[in-house]
């Protein structure tokens, strides 16, 4: 027996404005092996007066994905990583998404005074035959 491999694009590199969020979801309910989540934060040649924060969070929901939202009645947290305030820094973060995981978001807030660029992708096991 052999699992499928997908790659997933979660959120592609894109800009996260100061005072802004960016958040993306993805529906896992038919991803039979869980996979392997990486995040990333890039601080701009200024950087940001306070930390991004990057966040993973989680919706115990049989049916359609929650829309996206912080985390509250449908989206409980369960990772978080900063990205500091250096120059240019360059913050990854990985984490194994166990094959229970219905709905995945990842969050990018925080960071004030600056822009930084942000990216989420998976390799997810899809299906084992």
């Amino acid at each position: 027996m052999a699992f499928t491999k997908t790659a997933r694009t979660i959120r592609s590199s894109t800009s996260n404005g100061a005072g802004s969020t960016t958040r993306a979801t993805i529906d896992l309910r038919t991803v039979q092996g869980g996979g392997i989540l990486t995040m990333k934060i890039t601080n701009g040649g200024t950087g940001p007066t306070v930390q991004c924060e990057g966040r993973v969070l989680i919706a115990h929901n049989d049916g359609a994905t929650p829309s996206a939202a912080s985390a509250g009645s449908d989206w409980k947290t369960i990772a978080s990583f900063g990205g500091g305030t250096a120059n240019s820094e360059v913050t990854e973060f990985a984490m194994i998404v166990d094959p229970s995981v219905m709905h995945l978001e990842v969050e990018f807030t925080g960071n004030t005074g600056q822009a930084v660029t942000v990216e989420a992708y998976m390799s997810e096991l899809s299906t084992l035959s």
